[in-house]
This record gives C-alpha cells, sequence and structure tokens, in this order.
C-alpha cells in the first residue's frame, strides 16, 4: 500500500491538470462517409491528437484514415483526413 503525505494528492491532481488542461480535441468542420475535416489551434492541440480523432471517426464508419490535405494559417491548422 502507498502512504501520500497530506496534500500530495492535491499537489498530484493539480500536476495532472495542468498537462491535460494544455490540450484541446480539435473541432469538426464536416464529415462523410469519406472523409473528415478537421480544424485545431496548433499551440492547444498537437497534430497527432487530430489524427487520433480522425481514425476514431474512420474506424467507426469501416475504414482506416490518410491524411488528405493540411493548411496552416498562424496558429490555426485545417487538415482533411479520406476515410478510405
Amino acid at each position: 500500500m502507498i502512504w501520500l503525505r497530506p496534500g500530495a494528492g492535491i499537489a498530484a491532481a493539480l500536476l495532472i491538470l495542468s498537462l491535460t488542461g494544455c490540450t484541446a480535441e480539435p473541432w469538426t468542420l464536416s464529415r462523410s462517409r469519406d472523409a473528415i475535416t478537421l480544424r485545431w489551434y496548433s499551440d492547444a492541440t498537437r497534430e497527432v491528437q487530430a489524427q487520433g480523432v480522425a481514425g476514431a471517426y474512420c474506424t467507426e464508419v469501416g475504414k482506416s484514415v490518410e491524411l488528405g490535405a493540411i493548411a496552416r494559417d498562424g496558429s490555426a491548422v485545417v487538415a482533411q483526413y479520406r476515410c478510405v
């Protein structure tokens, strides 16, 4: 059994929140059975997270994901993923 000092749980929770608070899910601009287009800000979301969201969507429709096109405008990113 692991015993923590009083307040250590709060410190651990704050650390976890600070690490996860810097990330956000990309939002969906459009989707069909063949593609999904996502938008996110690169300072809040990593491209691998967007790839994961697109991959999960394509898996739901019974296909695998493939990056189609990606455009950047400052910190905003718009990417279209194909479900193949």
